[in-house]
């Protein structure tokens, strides 16, 4: 199978998924899709305010980094 096929494939597929409503449907798409992608860390609303809360202290302490620090700490 070539590229154009599978990307014209995963279209269809995109735009079909709206028209699904039954929720069988959905959850094993899920899980096939968590099969088959790199998993991603999903943060809590809790767990995103407390990191901005730590990251704003750290700024008002001063524990920041310009770009061309981390530029020049990553070989960039």
């Amino acid at each position: 199978m070539n590229t154009i096929s599978l990307e014209a494939r995963k279209r269809m597929i995109a735009e079909n998924l709206p028209m699904v409503d039954d929720s069988s449907v959905i959850e094993q798409i899920e899980i096939i899709l968590k099969n088959f992608t790199p998993s991603v860390k999903r943060f809590t609303i809790e767990e995103l305010e407390e990191r901005a809360l730590k990251s704003e202290k750290a700024i008002k302490k001063g524990q920041l980094y310009t770009i061309n620090e981390v530029r020049n700490k990553l070989g960039l």
